[in-house]
């Protein structure tokens, strides 16, 4: 189980080489990168399921999920490379698939009955977030307000059923505290990222190892909980 780690630990040092990249505006090797990171936690995921004795449901809808996020990286690896005025179109279709795959992280997490419903309080934190970005006028989102508000929900979703299972303790609760969380501070970032206005557009090269290492972290993790789902 061990030589599991060295995928999921080579998935998090090309997504920071991943953002040096993008700061230099080698768009090429970007891409590439992105791309060999997000292979990376997919073969630590299906590594994993290969050593269990049989699957069950939690561990398929986990390397569902890990796969949705995958092409979700493709797509939205894509920005740079078409019009600037189809890079929106872009997002929302490489989000689509992120989407869907918090969505099963979601279910299968909570199917262990575990909800910690004091931690319900976290729903609203990343919506609240974005709402005070746009009155303060630190992002613009226009008409992708409301969409971006009920994903904000999804995320915090994610840390509730993440935290949740972590109360179980185990191997399995010690790999649930933090990836609910990393994914709201990259989606965050990545929003930031792409319609940040004023101060924001000067931390875009801080944002782009912000969105980077914690999802890869995060994918990591859920990668390595295949084996103990």
């Amino acid at each position: 189980m061990t030589a599991l780690y060295i995928p999921a630990i080579a998935s998090v040092a090309a997504a920071i080489v991943t953002a040096i990249l993008r700061n230099l505006g080698m768009e090429k090797g970007r891409f590439a990168a992105k791309m060999a990171s997000s292979m990376l936690f997919c073969l630590t995921a299906f590594w994993a399921a290969a050593q269990r004795e049989e699957m069950n449901a939690q561990a398929a809808l986990m390397l569902g999920a890990l796969v949705l996020g995958m092409v979700g990286d493709v797509v939205l690896g894509l920005d740079l490379f078409v019009d600037e005025k189809y890079r929106r179109f872009i997002f929302v279709l490489g989000g689509a698939p992120f989407f869907l795959g918090h969505l099963l992280y979601i279910v299968l997490l909570l199917s262990y009955g575990d909800v910690q419903w004091h931690l319900i309080a976290l729903l609203p934190i990343v919506p609240m977030f974005f709402l005070l970005l746009n009155r303060f006028e630190l992002i613009k989102l226009d008409r992708l307000m409301l969409p971006l508000a009920v994903y904000g929900l999804v995320l915090g979703a994610m840390m509730l059923a993440t935290l949740s299972l972590s109360a179980r303790g185990g191997q399995l609760g010690r790999w649930m505290r933090f990836p609910g969380i990393l994914f709201a501070v990259s989606d965050a970032s990545l929003f930031m990222n792409m319609f940040g206005q004023g101060p924001l557009k000067k931390m875009r090269p801080v944002l782009s190892f912000t969105v980077m290492v914690p999802y890869y972290a995060a994918q990591g993790m859920f990668a390595l909980a295949v084996g103990w789902l």
